[in-house]
């Protein structure tokens, strides 16, 4: 089956109705940063359609893609049900939609990220946190950053979701720490000092 977007914004509009401005936000952030770092606009626009297609599921429902797409759970999957709809939307994009696995691998890790993120991944990743919805404190600082320095934006966010679970006093999949300190190792120390100025001054 091809992806008609049009026919998919419809939907998001009519059945998504709470998530639609967020996801349009998303795939404007998406492409924008798509343009920026050289990444494929298209990729970016429909990761970022699909990437909350089932956000709205149950956990039966999302269990029950599980099963059909015969998506891999670990513990920790199962202890943050909240990362399920990105492994299910992911599901539905490659089994439904046929799209490559750069466009799935984007949708899968659009809420936990992971180690070695490839461009795409980062991408969506920052656009779900920052799209032009998002309101929270720096937020217009992680948009400044991520049109200059990709990878220190994606320090910064990884952070800032590490913060709020920590908050939050929720679960903090393993896989996000992963991702902050794959970053950490492969890029600048600089990271590190910038992190520690900016939760000083939170």
């Amino acid at each position: 089956m091809t992806l008609d977007l049009e026919r998919l914004r419809v939907y998001i509009g009519e059945k998504l109705s709470r998530r639609s401005a967020h996801i349009f936000g998303c795939e404007q952030t998406a492409v924008l940063l798509a343009e920026r770092w050289g990444a494929d606009a298209e990729k970016a626009r429909i990761a970022a359609l699909l990437h909350d297609i089932t956000k709205y599921y149950s956990l039966d429902e999302q269990l029950k893609l599980v099963e059909k797409y015969s998506i891999m759970l670990n513990q920790d999957d199962l202890d943050s049900p909240q990362v399920l709809h990105a492994y299910t939307a992911a599901g539905v994009a490659r089994y439904v939609f046929g799209l490559d696995e750069e466009i799935v691998g984007a949708i899968y890790w659009h809420t936990t990220g992971h180690a070695n993120m490839h461009l795409l991944e980062k991408i969506l990743y920052l656009a779900d946190m920052l799209e032009p919805g998002r309101n929270f404190p720096d937020v217009e600082l992680l948009r400044r950053k991520m049109m200059d320095d990709l990878d220190a934006a994606l320090v910064d966010a990884l952070a800032s979701t590490v913060a709020f679970n920590l908050h939050k006093k929720v679960l903090i999949h393993p896989v996000t720490i992963e991702a902050y300190n794959d970053l950490l190792r492969s890029g600048c120390r600089k990271y590190q000092t910038e992190h520690l100025t900016h939760m000083g001054q939170a």
